[in-house]
């Protein structure tokens, strides 16, 4: 970690790296053998006594999928959310992907963030789309039933709530002006070509 650096956020960073691999319950020998560095080095980190690289600090990012600046203290979310920062393509964006999906939110919500109407329309179409993942998660078993708290539905207002995603994108208010064409983040374009590939794919098992 840079020399620059406040003590303060020397001090956050090696709690965090502390916490973060007992949260997930890996050894700090499995730790340190997968971030290529000594076992007692691993333990100088974590307690403090000695500062890292920014190579480093990118690195543990990378392993426990957090953003750098939740390591650093500058971030109380473990993942990156700004939508004052451009969305510029990276490798992965090509795929698929749950990240891929986040990403090419964020943009959109970049792009539309000043529009009160739009931004009400993301809340409730990703609330919705959320909580149905959630509740097939519950029903699967691999997420505690707990997290639905007392919201647990039976099956009919699950399906309601899936037709409701339908009633969102034709109620909006769609605006007539055409806007001026730009090219479109890589995450954007591999989201709108699987959806594509999902109707095309649906629409012929109907045929």
């Amino acid at each position: 970690m840079p020399s620059n650096l406040t003590r303060n956020n020397s001090a956050i960073f090696a709690t965090r790296l502390n916490e973060l691999r007992k949260d997930r319950k890996i050894s700090q020998k499995q730790a340190a053998k997968d971030l290529g560095i000594s076992q007692a080095l691993l333990s100088h980190y974590e307690n403090g006594v000695r500062e890292c690289g920014l190579n480093f600090v990118v690195r543990a990012a990378n392993y426990y999928n957090v953003s750098c600046d939740f390591l650093l203290g500058n971030s109380k979310s473990t993942i990156s959310i700004d939508r004052s920062v451009k969305i510029t393509d990276i490798p992965e964006d090509s795929e698929m992907t749950t990240d891929t999906i986040v990403r090419a939110a964020l943009a959109i919500a970049k792009k539309v963030k000043k529009d009160e109407e739009l931004m009400k329309y993301i809340t409730d179409v990703y609330g919705l789309s959320t909580y149905l993942v959630l509740y097939a998660g519950v029903k699967k078993g691999v997420i505690p039933m707990s997290w639905l708290d007392e919201n647990l539905l039976n099956p009919d207002v699950a399906s309601y709530l899936s037709h409701s995603l339908g009633d969102k994108t034709r109620a909006i208010n769609w605006i007539q002006k055409k806007p001026a064409r730009e090219r479109e983040p890589q995450c954007i374009s591999t989201v709108t070509s699987w959806t594509n590939d999902y109707l095309n794919i649906s629409i012929a098992s109907l045929l």
